[in-house]
């Protein structure tokens, strides 16, 4: 599908931070600058999973009874699996956020938010502000069917997406994770994976703390 889709541009989108070009950003990703951003989510990965856990549990794993208990967990009623999920998602976009900046200014995004015409094939970025403006109104239909994947590598443009990234984080012990099965909407059926597949054009790859990168 990779140069199949329309994409339409947004205002103010900035195309590279910390004055680097376009062209400057897309010289220097090469194979070894690509094992290397893998090298950091993976760190990453592992560091926010550890933070979590001495934070919580005193750095110990936590049993199965324990990922499953149901209580009040950072303020929601909620699983211990999810809340650590949550914690460790933040942790890990923190640390991305610091060590890509110096690897790659302007050439990655966190938790982008895109829009998707399956019709047309013509995808679009919701700006943080939209996002948290339609949050804000309740207006959840307008984000009926976006998708927002937790890194995306690019030249500048998060509309021409490079490489894409998931965080995993289970609770319970595997060395593996199934992506997550859309239950409804305009993707009801379809894994995850397929859909940032369809809509950014390139195969996405799990993170998971002490395996790495799964393509």
């Amino acid at each position: 599908m990779a140069g199949e889709e329309t994409v339409i541009p947004r205002a103010g989108q900035r195309l590279a931070e910390f004055g680097i070009s376009v062209g400057t950003i897309q010289a220097a990703l090469g194979p070894e600058q690509k094992v290397r951003i893998e090298q950091v989510l993976s760190e990453c990965a592992n560091e926010a999973r550890l933070k979590v856990l001495l934070e919580h549990m005193d750095g110990k794993s936590p049993t199965p009874v324990e990922c499953d208990e149901k209580k009040k967990f950072g303020g929601k009623v909620r699983t211990r699996a999810q809340f650590f999920g949550e914690e460790m998602h933040q942790a890990a976009f923190q640390c991305v956020q610091e060590k890509l900046s110096v690897l790659r200014p302007g050439g990655f995004s966190l938790e982008p938010r895109y829009r998707y015409d399956q019709r047309t094939r013509r995808r679009e970025l919701i700006s943080v502000e939209e996002e948290q403006a339609l949050l804000e109104e309740g207006c959840f239909s307008e984000l009926k069917g976006t998708i927002k994947p937790d890194v995306v590598i690019h030249s500048g443009d998060p509309l021409q997406p490079e490489f894409v990234y998931d965080f995993k984080f289970p609770c319970k012990n595997t060395s593996e994770v199934i992506w997550c099965l859309y239950s409804r909407g305009p993707y009801a059926g379809r894994r995850r994976n397929a859909v940032y597949e369809e809509v950014l054009g390139t195969r996405p790859s799990q993170v998971l703390p002490w395996i790495g990168v799964i393509p």
